[in-house]
């Protein structure tokens, strides 16, 4: 079971908002149903459609998500207080936490957790 959680425990995934993952081109795999409530796409609107980048205002992707995919690879977490987008155009505060995803010792993908701050 700790395998399928990709490096987040139980409890922080039963505790996040939204579970997304991506592959190492940055597009959806899968979307979770609080995924769904908090950025306001279908599962089959994002999965294999769209690149997580969508969910970061447009100005901080170049310079955002290297960092976070860098760091994740290299120390396993990247978590940070960031502002995310949903699919009208609402920015938000929110916690996000990514961890990289391995299939048999071969990195994958990303996974990435949300909790809105209020």
């Amino acid at each position: 079971m700790q395998e399928a959680l990709d490096g987040f425990t139980a409890n922080e995934v039963g505790e996040a908002t939204s579970v997304i993952t991506c592959d190492l081109t940055g597009t959806v795999t899968t979307f979770s149903h609080g995924a769904q409530r908090l950025f306001g796409y279908a599962p089959d609107e994002a999965i294999g459609k769209m690149s997580v980048a969508a969910f970061h205002p447009p100005e901080k992707v170049a310079e955002l998500v290297p960092l976070l995919l860098k760091t994740a690879t290299e120390k396993g977490l990247w978590e940070e207080d960031v502002t995310l987008v949903k699919k009208g155009g609402e920015r938000f505060p929110a916690r996000l936490a990514v961890r990289p995803k391995y299939r048999d010792g071969k990195l994958v993908g990303y996974m990435g957790i949300t909790r809105p701050l209020k």
